[in-house]
Parts: C-alpha cells; structure tokens; sequence
C-alpha cells in the first residue's frame, strides 16, 4: 500500500502532515493511546512534541493492588512502579511518592515511563509508620499530612515540611512539624501560589466551621477563620430511620488562581430496615472559594461554576485540569468533578462518579459500554495519576 500511495503521489504514513496528526492525536481518549501513536515511528514521535498545547485527558487511578486503569476506556495496566519493599504509595499528581520498607527512604516515581528520583529531605520521617494521608511536592517545598498512634492509643494528626533554598540541597533543608489543633479536624492541605494551606473543621455550637491556616517557615497564621458553617442536623443523625443522614469530606484544591474548598456530602443508608436495599452514595457537592486571602480578611464563597475547568478529588490527591476535548467527546469535561471511593483500601467504585455543577446530576465514572475491571486486593488506597504526555 505504501508502494501504491508512493507511485501515485500520495504520501507514506511517516509523512502524515503535522496538522492532521494533531487532529488524529487531540482526539485519542487516554494517556496509553497518545504513547502507541508516539511510537509508531520517529517523525510521528517528533511532531507529537511540537503539538502542544494538546487536550487534557483524563486521569490514571491508581488502585489498591498496584495497577493503574486508564480513562474512559477502562484499560488496566500493570507496570513495575512499586513493589513488596514499599509501605506508603501516595500520589503527588503526575509522580507516585514512596517509602521503601527497609530503610524508610523516599523517592518519587514516574511510571510511564519508569523513572525514580531519591527524596532525601523525607528521610526517617516514617520510621514509626504513621498513615500518611497526603503529600505535597514543589521545587522548594516537602510536605506530608500524616496520622500516628502513641503506645497508648492516642492519635495525632500533623504536617511535616521541609522547606530549601536553591539548588536543592540536603545539608541547607530545614523541617518542622506543626500539630493539629485541640477540638479541630484536619481535613486537606494544598499548595497554592507558593504557600501551604491547611483545612480545618471545629465545631461551634452545633455547627461545623471550616478554617483556612497558612503554614509559612514554621509560623501559623490564619487566613479564614470559622465560616461556610454547616449545621449539625440532630433530628437526622439520631433517626435510624431517616435517609438524609450523610457524612462531609471536605478537600481543598488549587484550581488556577483560584484556591477551592469542596464540600462532599456522602448519604448513608438508614439503620433500619436493615434490608432497606440503599447504599452509601454521594448526592450532591458544594464548592467554596477562599477569597479576600491577600487583604488578611479572607472568607468562603459558594461559587456555581469552574470557570472553564474540572477537578479530581480524593483524600490522597486532588487535582484541576483545564476542560477540553468537548467537541470531540473525548477529554476532561467543565464545571464537573470526578470522585471516586479512595478512603480506604477498598474499591473504588461503588460510590464514584462525575457530579455535574450545572445540573447537580452524577454520572458513571466510566462510559456504560466499559465493564468495570474487577478490583484487586492491596495495602495503598486508590488515588489519582496525572501522567505526564
């Protein structure tokens, strides 16, 4: 055929023109397919690194057991990213942050392709093997919410940071620990236009508050204190047979230049009739902008759109993404936000999907013609990957 297209004027697939590469590439749905076309050949491989920018597509989760499934197709790979020597495996975005059992080092990793880059500065900070919930990684910041048990059964919940100067260098690091506050909750931390943000929950006379604190050089200081209250609902929590009990998840996520609170609202099934036949299952989710953060008088917004963009949440991982791909129907889609059940080291589907801000509708995560892959077993709770294309 080559042969053919040649004699007659046509061109070969390697001379494919870079405009229509692009269009064939924008519309591949999932980060492994944008890979295959890379490496079909060596001029296809070159042009795919001048198209950009390109779509974004759509997350990795990475699940319990260690393998990763691909968005919207519902592919699962199996790739060497952590073995039997890992105890922590936790998302970062587009890297997998580790801790290897034997000497409690840390690294990051790249799973595709596979690439490992030692993290010094994290070294003995989970040598007690605390669960470590959440870490965060910029060019001069290390930090990691953790939660651990004394002898005596007592929790504690903090951040670690170490903060350096530039080049990086472990000599020239510096760590502190800050300790979550008596009668508060740690919900979420994030990294948002240089500075590290804790959220928290108290609760005041019956009503929950979320509280914005800053992390800066070891010095606290608060940026929201105690609004988006939300009311405690004591005829609901102490009905057994009431279906409007639910459970919040709160996540905090830099979106653009936007700093988000998302409110997840989980509605539990009743207490009786034992064999009511409902599940646990997110309805509805609310969305708060910190605003006000530079004036030192910062409080909470409900916002009703993205502003063009989308975002992943999870307990390990949350993530913004511009939307894009709409027209082709491949891609991130706006003003929605992707859940999954990744509290534990459970499956993750049961209660995930893609909650509609417009609408106030929830989707499947994966399209219906996809079977859901049966979930394996393992010690990591699933999590989001953004791999880098």
């Amino acid at each position: 055929m080559a042969a053919s297209s040649s004699s007659s004027g046509g061109c070969t697939w390697p001379d494919l023109q870079p405009e229509m590469l692009g269009v064939v590439l924008s519309r591949l749905p999932s980060h492994a397919d944008r890979v295959r076309l890379a490496a079909v050949c060596r001029p296809w491989r070159s042009r795919a690194r001048l198209l950009r920018p390109l779509p974004p597509l759509l997350p990795w989760l990475a699940l319990c057991d260690g393998t990763f499934l691909s968005i919207p197709d519902g592919v699962v790979h199996r790739l060497p990213a952590a073995g039997h020597d890992v105890s922590v495996r936790v998302s970062t975005g587009s890297t997998l942050f580790l801790v290897h059992v034997d000497d409690h080092n840390c690294s990051l990793m790249n799973p595709s392709p596979v690439a490992t880059t030692p993290v010094p500065e994290a070294a003995g900070w989970f040598r007690e093997n605390p669960t470590v919930r959440k870490v965060l990684m910029s060019d001069h910041l290390v930090a990691a919410l953790v939660k651990s048990k004394d002898i005596y059964g007592s929790k504690t919940t903090k951040v670690i940071i170490s903060t350096r100067g530039q080049p990086w260098d472990i000599t020239r690091c510096s760590t502190t620990e800050w300790a979550e506050p008596e009668d508060s909750h740690v919900n979420d931390i994030a990294l948002f236009q240089g500075k590290l943000y804790v959220l928290l929950t108290t609760e005041v006379e019956e009503c929950r508050q979320q509280e914005l604190r800053i992390l800066d050089d070891g010095r606290e200081q608060t940026a929201i204190g105690g609004t988006a209250d939300t009311h405690i609902d004591g005829d609901a929590w102490y009905n057994p047979y009431s279906t409007d009990m639910y459970v919040l998840r709160n996540y905090l996520v830099a979106s653009g230049d936007r700093l988000l609170m998302v409110e997840r609202r989980i509605y539990q099934p009743p207490m009786f009739p034992a064999d009511s036949g409902i599940e646990e299952q997110t309805r509805l989710f609310k969305v708060f902008e910190a605003t006000g953060l530079s004036s030192g008088c910062g409080h909470w917004t409900e916002v009703d759109t993205l502003l063009g963009r989308a975002l992943f949440v999870s307990e390990g991982c949350s993530e913004s993404l511009p939307a894009g791909g709409q027209s082709s129907g491949v891609g991130v889609r706006e003003d929605c936000i992707y859940f999954m059940n990744g509290e534990t080291c459970e499956n993750p589907f049961p209660d995930s999907g893609v909650y509609n801000m417009r609408d106030q509708t929830v989707a499947p995560l994966l399209p219906a013609t996809v079977a859901v892959p049966a979930a394996g077993y393992g010690p990591w709770s699933p999590t989001w990957l953004f791999p880098e294309t």
